[in-house]
């Protein structure tokens, strides 16, 4: 991210900010592209505002559809825990997937483009709830318009994680590499970033920092801040974050989205196996699972469900009920770091608004339960029983 940008370009992303629609966002960001200097350091910034130009007039014109009565809805309302967006190239076997892990009524066909809107399933593991969703499928182009390709981008930027469905009976790094490639175009990355950075910002306070900060000090901070017209601003980090990290958030930082692979199809092409596990090792940190339609029962849904879980940083909390003492089956589920006040707050209103102390049931004590206060952090696996005024 360019350091000391220009106090022109700093007054013009105010206007970026304070753009109330789409038509004004744009104009705005058309004069803070004039406003940047053009030289390497710039290169990346420019692109990006570039792609948000882009977004925002794909979204100015298919506002113009819906009004003209052509729109169809294609928001997919997130139930259970966890969303999971299935991306994939055409007949790459998203729908078959998606029915072996969720048993969802759909049925594949041979037909390319046979998906034409999301469909939804649920698959429980351990009491979490993942809602797998099937997609129309992408090609190149996508994240600039090609064949819908940017509403089904939409939704997995929206979604908290993605899993890239490729046939095991085409090219399967051409079909990688051009899934990647779309994903950050459309500012989506599932290479785990050092630091996530989030600015709300507010109308009075100052400037407060959540997280930790290396190499710089809230003044520095405060200072940038004010640069770009916010004066009152809560930043969380999570992860690491450096003053440029904070001024890359500014501008629409990239969303991070855990992902996994699935290879389909392993069946028809047998005679492939040992290069189709030469890809798989190329992909560091990435888990690469098979998949057969003729041998559903034995695709590992739980790696599936635990990786992403885990990259999720989510836990499990199990709630106790004090006037009967019997505990929920079904977990509430938190960030890691989590405080019992939040798995109040998650639970029900009231019991955040008059939440007195709460009994904890943990394996990490020597003997439960144990009384806590509001800001006592919670663990995978812990039981809570929350006692009010």
């Amino acid at each position: 991210m360019p350091a000391n940008l220009p106090a022109e370009a700093k007054s013009k992303w105010r206007r970026v900010m304070e753009a109330k629609t789409p038509e004004e966002k744009l104009e705005a960001l058309r004069e803070f592209m004039s406003a940047i200097p053009k030289h390497k350091g710039t290169e990346r910034l420019r692109m990006q505002v570039t792609r948000q130009m882009a977004a925002l007039r794909r979204e100015i014109e298919l506002s113009k559809r819906k009004r003209a009565g052509r729109g169809e809805r294609f928001f997919v309302e997130k139930e259970g825990d966890v969303q999971v967006v299935l991306l994939g190239f055409p007949n790459s076997g998203k729908t078959s997937l998606l029915r072996c892990l969720t048993g969802a009524p759909v049925s594949p066909t041979a037909s390319p483009f046979s998906t034409r809107r999301p469909q939804p399933g649920i698959l429980v593991w351990k009491g979490v709830y993942f809602q797998f969703v099937d997609t129309p499928s992408i090609l190149e182009g996508a994240a600039r318009g090609a064949y819908e390709g940017s509403r089904v981008l939409a939704l997995a930027r929206n979604a908290d994680a993605v899993v890239l469905v490729l046939d095991a009976t085409g090219d399967v790094s051409y079909q990688y590499k051009v899934l990647l490639r779309e994903l950050e175009e459309s500012r989506i990355s599932i290479i785990k970033p050092r630091a996530v950075v989030e600015i709300e910002k507010r109308r009075s306070g100052g400037v407060v920092i959540q997280g930790r900060l290396e190499g710089a000090t809230l003044q520095e901070v405060s200072s940038l801040l004010r640069s770009y017209g916010i004066y009152h601003a809560v930043v969380r980090i999570r992860g690491v974050a450096s003053l440029d990290d904070v001024e890359e958030a500014l501008f629409g930082s990239t969303y991070y989205r855990p992902a996994a692979v699935v290879v389909t199809k392993v069946d028809l092409a047998v005679h492939r196996i040992s290069s189709l596990k030469e890809f798989a090792a190329t992909l560091k940190g990435v888990p690469v699972l098979f998949y057969s339609e003729k041998h559903c029962s034995l695709f590992n849904r739980d790696r599936l469900a635990e990786y992403l879980f885990s990259e999720l940083g989510l836990i499990r909390v199990y709630t106790r009920n004090p006037k009967t003492g019997e505990v929920e089956e079904k977990p509430v589920v938190v960030e890691r770091g989590a405080r019992v006040i939040d798995v109040a707050r998650v639970i029900h209103s009231q019991l955040y608004k008059n939440f007195k102390y709460a009994k904890v049931w943990s394996s990490r004590f020597r003997f439960s339960p144990q009384r806590v206060g509001r800001e006592f952090v919670v663990e995978d696996g812990d039981i809570v029983e929350i006692v009010t005024r």
